[in-house]
């Protein structure tokens, strides 16, 4: 799914950049919190030691340690609060906080075993040679505590940057890859027969992928012209001696062969152009004109009877082929109709679903099921008395399953029905 998808594959991308921006930059941050609440806690630990420190006197007449008065700090006079302090000498501790009671401060632990953060100091004071040690202690937990008070809105904060950054990637891989859904568009309605090519880029990125598809559709238009003029080219050359031989040759099985000859080229030129012709981007033609040129034809061919030919086409859609393809594929099936019927031909052009349907109704003598078999079948025939090479209907049939269609044959005893079907252009 991901490899598939170009936009999925983006913003995956660009969350997981988003993230390390962010985990990393939060570390960052969280460093720099650390040793700033750090920084503070120490900065009120060497206030209060060098208050401590400057307040503690020798008596003279006694020699005793006195406090002038103690830091001004409450938590120093709370009991077991994890802020104390102590002076001592040696191993001796001449005077506390009242926080601490009668306990030391020996290592890193506070009376209660909490974890403290020790700050110590040797000095001597006047009146007294003895090396003095200042302590002053706070809980580690309140030191965490802080941090985490910080660390607690960073990370909310680092949360919704996370967010608004991700959404506002999620709307520039939009308009970034806009104007490959606009190119999407431009090839179906290439694909619909809409356009003829694709419309110019406004973009230099995509500028040179629109080019070289247009290329690509001049050069396939090109080689299908080509193609089709050298059918038509072979196809007249072997018309020409194949009428020559049949209209030489007196012997009836020459002229069987030639007729067949000729319809087998007909067939495969016929093969050749829808085959070159089907799926070709862009390809469509008007369904109504073509039956009223038809029409006109056929009614010129059939002036002698009193042949109705009625054509209701308005509205079809147009079919997504080749012009020529439509009039051999229709121009047989109203041939046939017309060869057959009594008094009247219908044809009906209309929308079925995402198709167009050719619908061919003549009231002549119909067919049963196995002669309509036959009759699709190549070289087929309805009555070797109508004339014809007997190739029209599987002609028609092969060439609508080129495109995608399918010819079927309905009723018996009161008509014949032909039903076309063939892709619709959008």
């Amino acid at each position: 799914m991901i490899r598939r998808s170009l936009r999925l594959r983006l913003a995956l991308l660009g969350a997981v950049a988003i993230l390390a921006a962010l985990v990393g930059a939060g570390f960052a941050i969280d460093r720099l919190l650390t040793r700033a609440v750090e920084r503070g806690f120490t900065q009120q630990m060497d206030t209060a030691l060098l208050a401590l420190m400057a307040r503690v006197e020798v008596e003279d007449s006694t020699g005793q340690v006195i406090l002038e008065a103690p830091p001004a700090e409450p938590r120093f006079d709370q009991p077991l609060s994890g802020w104390y302090w102590q002076v001592a000498s040696g191993a001796e501790v001449l005077l506390r906080s009242r926080s601490l009671f009668d306990a030391e401060l020996r290592g890193t632990s506070g009376p209660g075993g909490e974890a403290l953060r020790i700050l110590r100091r040797d000095y001597t004071t006047p009146g007294s040679p003895e090396l003095l040690t200042a302590t002053v202690a706070v809980p580690q937990a309140e030191i965490a505590a802080a941090r985490a008070e910080l660390t607690r809105p960073l990370l909310v904060s680092l949360a919704v940057l996370g967010l608004a950054l991700l959404a506002a990637s999620l709307v520039q891989i939009g308009f970034g890859l806009a104007p490959l859904a606009r190119l999407q568009r431009g090839l179906d309605a290439v694909r619909r027969g809409q356009r003829a090519r694709m419309p110019q880029a406004p973009h230099a990125e995509v500028a040179p992928l629109v080019a070289s598809l247009n290329a690509l559709l001049d050069h396939k238009e090109a080689m299908l012209d080509r193609a089709r003029r050298h059918a038509g080219d072979l196809a007249h050359a072997l018309q020409t001696p194949l009428a020559a031989l049949r209209n030489a040759s007196q012997d009836p099985q020459v002229a069987a062969l030639v007729a067949r000859m000729e319809g087998q080229i007909r067939r495969h030129l016929s093969r050749a152009r829808a085959a070159a012709t089907a799926g070709l981007p862009g390809a469509r033609c008007a369904v109504a004109p073509v039956l009223e040129d038809l029409a006109m034809v056929l009614r010129a061919a059939h002036r002698d009877r009193d042949l109705h030919l009625e054509i209701a086409a308005d509205g079809a859609p147009d079919f997504a082929g080749d012009r020529g393809d439509l009039e051999e594929m229709a121009g047989n099936l109203m041939d046939n109709a017309c060869k057959w019927a009594r008094r009247s031909v219908r044809v009906e052009a209309r929308a079925e679903g995402a198709r167009l349907l050719i619908r061919i109704a003549d009231d002549g003598p119909g067919m049963d099921p196995a002669a309509r078999d036959a009759a699709l079948a190549r070289g087929g025939r309805l009555d070797e008395a109508v004339p014809g090479h007997g190739l029209g209907l599987a002609i028609v049939a092969e060439t609508a399953d080129l495109y995608g269609g399918a010819l079927a044959l309905e009723g018996e005893g009161t008509g014949l029905v032909a039903l076309l079907r063939l892709p619709a252009a959008s």
